[in-house]
């Protein structure tokens, strides 16, 4: 069997943005849910904010977080040219002054300052990271780019999630815990040792699991993710 790569990894989600076909939700564009609850955790911290989200998509939180009053900047940072030039198109038409992106790969060194934000979104972006290394790296870049103090959001997919248990059982990947998605890209779910260990070097500040109900395939799946926030010493 030919070896799964970060290459054949992005060209699936290049493909995806370009013509959605299975993964719908990505393409919609309404904030998740899990980054609402982060904005309200927000509110009670001083000052205005300026974030990053890590693969970001076709932007559907950061041009929200651009239109909040809270919000000083967010940048989108995504490996799919096809997702972040639709990104630019919708930021433009929703007038999102405050929102910009950038074509990215997140497992390598990102284009900001050390200690500059605020806070940084990971919604399912370490989720289709397909290395446990790259995945690190991933988590490295946004606590150097982190001020001391500033936050970073994980929302991730669980062991405990429905649809990818079935598809573990059905297509599994080399690593545990991890499945090849009908369009064959890579997805890895998590449980609490596998959280901990990415994020040693942050402190846990808030933890809960998200339960709702998401539509693959046309059939309802119950989830139970993952919604943690960590903060930087």
């Amino acid at each position: 069997m030919k070896e799964f790569t970060h290459e054949d990894q992005q060209r699936i989600w290049d493909a995806e943005h370009m013509q959605p076909q299975v993964l719908l939700q990505m393409d919609s564009d309404k904030a998740s849910s899990g980054v609402i609850l982060f904005y309200d955790f927000l509110q009670s911290r001083p000052g205005n904010q300026v974030g990053i989200e890590m693969g970001c998509g076709k932007g559907r939180n950061v041009i929200w977080l651009a239109l909040q009053p809270r919000i000083a900047h967010m940048t989108g940072l995504d490996f799919s040219p096809a997702a972040i030039k639709e990104a630019e198109v919708r930021a433009e038409k929703a007038g999102a002054t405050r929102a910009s992106f950038a074509v990215q790969d997140i497992t390598e060194r990102w284009p900001f300052d050390d200690a500059s934000v605020d806070f940084v979104l990971d919604c399912f972006a370490i989720t289709d990271i397909e290395t446990p290394e790259a995945r690190q790296r991933a988590v490295d870049e946004a606590r150097r780019v982190l001020k001391s103090g500033g936050y970073l959001l994980t929302y991730v997919l669980s062991i405990d999630d429905e649809f990818h248990k079935e598809m573990i059982g059905k297509n599994p990947a080399a690593e545990r815990n991890a499945f090849h998605h009908p369009t064959g890209k890579f997805e890895k779910t998590f449980d609490d040792q596998d959280l901990a260990e990415l994020h040693a070097a942050f402190t846990l500040v808030e933890s809960r699991r998200i339960e709702k109900t998401a539509v693959f395939n046309g059939k309802d799946y119950f989830c139970k993710h993952f919604w943690n926030i960590y903060q930087k010493p």
